[in-house]
This record gives C-alpha cells, sequence and structure tokens, in this order.
C-alpha cells in the first residue's frame, strides 16, 4: 500500500515483537518507537498498533514534531481524543484517523446524492450489517475477548459514513447490544441503535458479526428516505468499491446512480489525504479534530448498552472537555 502510493515512503518500522519485526521485511527496523524517532528522518508516523496503545503512540509522535496517520479508532476514550487533538494544535501538526470507507467511489456518489438534494430533504436512514466473522479472526485475536467488539472495532466505519454522507453529526444514541452463544466472542457481536441526527432525522442501526443468514457488504445495505424519493445503497460482499446505487423518486422510474472513477481508493487514499494535507497546509475531511465526532458516537452506542439509557452526545462531548469521561 505504502509503495504503491505515489510520493510516499516507507522509512521504517516498529514493533517490540522480534518475530513481527522480521516477518515485516523492513530495513531498518526498531523495538521502541523513541529509538527510531532518534534515528530515522522522517514526516509523518502510522500508528497501526492495537486500540489501547493509540493515544501514547500519536502523541510520542506529535511530540516528536511528526504528522500522523492513526488506525481507528482513534482513541478509547475521549478524554484522550481531545488530548490528541489539543497535542496536534500545539505541535502544529495534522493528525489524521484512517476512516477509509469514506474513500471509495460508492459512498461518494451516495454523499453526492445527499448534498445535492436528490431524494429531498431527508426524512430517514436504515443501515443493515451482516457479516459471518467466527473464522475470519486468528484464534486469539483481540475481538474476541474484547468488550463491545462490533460497536468499538466495525461500527466506528459506519457511523463516520453516516456522518459524512449527511452532512450531520449525531444529537442522542440509544443501543442494546447481545452475544451470540454460538460464536467465539466473549461479548457483544449483535447491536441494534436507534440515533437521532442533529435535525432531528431518525437512524435505526441494525449490525451483526455473527450472520447465519445473508451476509451485506462491509459498508452494509443502507435506504435513505427524503421527501421526495429513497436512495438504496447495496454492495459487493468483498469489494466496498463495487456497489449498485439506485434512486427512486416517487412515481418516476429507479434509476441507478453514476459513481466518480477515483485514482486513490481506501487506505492508499488516506496517505494520499495525509501527504496533501502536509503540502498545502491545509485540514482534512477525517482529521481528529472532525474524527472525534464520529467517536463519540461509538463511545456513545458502548455506553448505552450498559447503561440502559438514551446518551446525549453532546453532554458527553462536554463531560470529555471536563475530563470527565
Amino acid at each position: 500500500m505504502i509503495q504503491a502510493t505515489p510520493n510516499v515512503s516507507l522509512t521504517a518500522v516498529v514493533d517490540p515483537d522480534p518475530d513481527a519485526l522480521q516477518a515485516a521485511g523492513v530495513t531498518p527496523g526498531y523495538a521502541s518507537l523513541d529509538e527510531a524517532l532518534a534515528s530515522v528522518e522522517c514526516e509523518a508516523v502510522l500508528v497501526s498498533s492495537p486500540p489501547g496503545t493509540h493515544h501514547a503512540v500519536a502523541k510520542a509522535a506529535l511530540e516528536a514534531g511528526k504528522h500522523v496517520l492513526c488506525e481507528k479508532p482513534l482513541a478509547t476514550s475521549l478524554v484522550d481524543a481531545l488530548d490528541l487533538v489539543e497535542a496536534s494544535r500545539r505541535a502544529n501538526r495534522f493528525v489524521l484517523v484512517s476512516q477509509n470507507y469514506r474513500y471509495n467511489a460508492p459512498f461518494r456518489a451516495v454523499q453526492r446524492a445527499i448534498s445535492e438534494r436528490e431524494i429531498g430533504d431527508l426524512i430517514s436512514v436504515e443501515i443493515d450489517f451482516r457479516r459471518d466473522t467466527h473464522k475470519l479472526f486468528a484464534a486469539d485475536d483481540f475481538r474476541y475477548s474484547m468488550r463491545h467488539p462490533l460497536v468499538l472495532d466495525m461500527a466506528i466505519h459506519h457511523f463516520d459514513l453516516l456522518r459524512a454522507a449527511t452532512g450531520r453529526d449525531v444529537r442522542r444514541v440509544h443501543a442494546r447490544g447481545w452475544r451470540a452463544p454460538d460464536s467465539p466472542f466473549a461479548h457483544h457481536p449483535e447491536v441494534s441503535a436507534v440515533l437521532d441526527l442533529d435535525d432531528g432525522v431518525p437512524v435505526v442501526y441494525r449490525a451483526t458479526w455473527t450472520a447465519r443468514g445473508p451476509e451485506t457488504s462491509w459498508n452494509g445495505d443502507w435506504e435513505l428516505v427524503g421527501e421526495e424519493g429513497r436512495l438504496l445503497w447495496t454492495g459487493d460482499l468483498e469489494d466496498r468499491n463495487v456497489a449498485e446505487i439506485t434512486v427512486e423518486q416517487w412515481d418516476e422510474p429507479v434509476r441507478v446512480l453514476d459513481q466518480p472513477a477515483l485514482q486513490f481508493t481506501e487506505r492508499a487514499a488516506t496517505l494520499r489525504a495525509l501527504r496533501v494535507a502536509v503540502e498545502t497546509d491545509e485540514e482534512p475531511e477525517t482529521s481528529a479534530s472532525d474524527n472525534v465526532n464520529s467517536l463519540a458516537v461509538v463511545l456513545g452506542c458502548a455506553r448505552s448498552i450498559e447503561s440502559g439509557e438514551t446518551v446525549d452526545i453532546p453532554r458527553l462531548m462536554e463531560a470529555a472537555r471536563d475530563g470527565k469521561v
């Protein structure tokens, strides 16, 4: 991926596991980030370590004067995420989150259709996501033991797409999660949630990582209903860049939306976004300052599952700014 992205090169790899360093096949390799930062000239650090380490690794890179491209989630708490936003501001460096699901042609077509009011004023959104991950990950993968695995590791993509597609933030979320006794997950690989966007538009989200029936695209299947029609987004089971998007304006024939031809997609596109941000000094669309709003929905969803109560996202953000969550 890095080698295939123009004007981006990999200068070193850091991993405390010697076997992982050897398997990476990249020279030089370092056991610690501090050692690498002291030895290697680079402009940016790519953080692809386990989620619980993102804050510490990204902050160390910022304090060393480096830009950061971080795998999702940005952090595992809003306090830590906001701390990275502030550290980025102090260092005058960018922190991007690799929300790679935004960077594909079907999503860009959906985003454009909503912004151009193809279906008029938005009334409701439904997102269905169904995948069977019983054997997708290695037997000792962290997802099988983590709390809220689907919400924290997967729903961040869908909630981020929701914000980007509609141009709205989420105001409230009420969610339920449950275990699947026939699966390797110790906690909740299934969730249903009702979200309110900041203008009151309701969103129904249904997701499972233990599907026994037909599966959806990794993007999920979407239905967006407006005053003047509805939009359906149904994708390929394996390739997120392949999908059919149709618009049905009331009493009009269904038509298929054209999709843009993108030179860069997925993680190659997020790397390019980092390069462009560094070169132009312009804030990228998935900067930490924006992405913290997607993370807040994810953490609010997990909090709602645990408490059984509706979570107000602006209040959750306010509490995080006060260091209370």
